[in-house]
């Protein structure tokens, strides 16, 4: 399924996650995968609204995560 990320402070969709998951799978789960899939394809996560992700086991090594809401 495709998953937005939006920004976190104009709630503008900043890329568009191709996750393997469900519709109904909570939202942390979707989040902690459009990540991990942000990560592995190069996306910019700087200023991503990240909220409630769930990055048990995720590398994140050499993202950008500057002001990106992880709270």
């Amino acid at each position: 399924m495709k998953y937005e990320i939006k920004n976190r402070f104009t709630d503008v969709v900043q890329f568009t996650a191709e996750i393997d998951c469900q519709e109904d799978d909570i939202v942390a789960v979707k989040v902690g995968m459009a990540v991990i899939w942000a990560v592995k394809t190069g996306a910019n996560l700087r200023d991503a609204n990240l909220r409630d992700a769930n990055l048990k086991h995720a590398n994140l090594q050499g993202a950008d995560l500057q002001a990106a809401n992880l709270k």
